[in-house]
């Protein structure tokens, strides 16, 4: 890595459900017609359901914190890009993430923290 405040990739497994598979009792009937990770927001299919759920969490749960980290997924793999203003709050995040129906995996990529580059400021001057 060697860049303060910056993380590699990071794979984060759901640990208790099996990679890819579907809740049973599912808050939204049309789950079993459509993969979870291809439902939006209100039930109905979005190709970016996934994304746009997780995102609509993260913006419910910590509103402002969130305006700097972007969401995109890969299939069931949720990825997160940007920044965040701690570690703490983006492991969180990433709790969060995993919880969202139709998520199996989280990935993170170039995320930097606003508290790494506040220090790393201070050190420079």
């Amino acid at each position: 890595m060697g860049v303060l405040g910056e993380s590699s990739v990071i794979l984060i497994p759901v640990v208790d459900q099996p990679f890819g598979s579907l809740a049973q009792d599912s808050v939204m009937g049309s789950f079993r017609a459509s993969p979870p990770e291809r439902i939006g927001v209100q039930g109905e299919y979005d190709y970016n359901g996934l994304a746009k759920r997780v995102k609509h969490s993260f913006e419910q749960a910590f509103s402002d914190q969130v305006s700097q980290l972007s969401v995109a997924q890969r299939g069931c793999v949720v990825i997160l890009t940007g920044i965040v203003s701690s570690r703490s709050l983006l492991n969180r995040l990433v709790s969060l993430a995993i919880k969202v129906e139709g998520a199996a995996l989280v990935e993170l990529y170039n995320v930097r923290f606003i508290e790494d580059e506040v220090v790393a400021s201070k050190v420079a001057v």
